[in-house]
């Protein structure tokens, strides 16, 4: 199951975040899910002290920042590539 944060789906209702990036960014996971290979996709895991382990997804401009929780994937940003890593840092 796919998980987004309420301000993600906000942002695509007002029109920050384009509805075709989102839809293209929502077709990913559902291959993830369904396939179950990370590699299949520009995805790499962010480095640092956390403590899960937080992935990022690029598509065209836009980052998405998500982890695993058992089966379901949480999806907790999705901004444009200059905005998304400054909650990171």
């Amino acid at each position: 199951m796919i998980e987004y944060a309420k301000d993600i789906l906000k942002e695509v209702n007002k029109g920050k975040i384009p509805e075709k990036i989102f839809l293209q960014i929502h077709h990913c996971f559902e291959a993830i899910e369904s396939v179950g290979d990370l590699t299949i996709f520009d995805i790499k895991q962010i480095k640092g002290e956390y403590q899960r382990k937080y992935y990022r997804l690029r598509k065209a401009q836009y980052r998405t920042i998500f982890y695993f929780e058992g089966m379901h994937i949480k999806v907790i940003a999705l901004e444009h590539r200059s905005e998304v890593y400054k909650k990171w840092q």
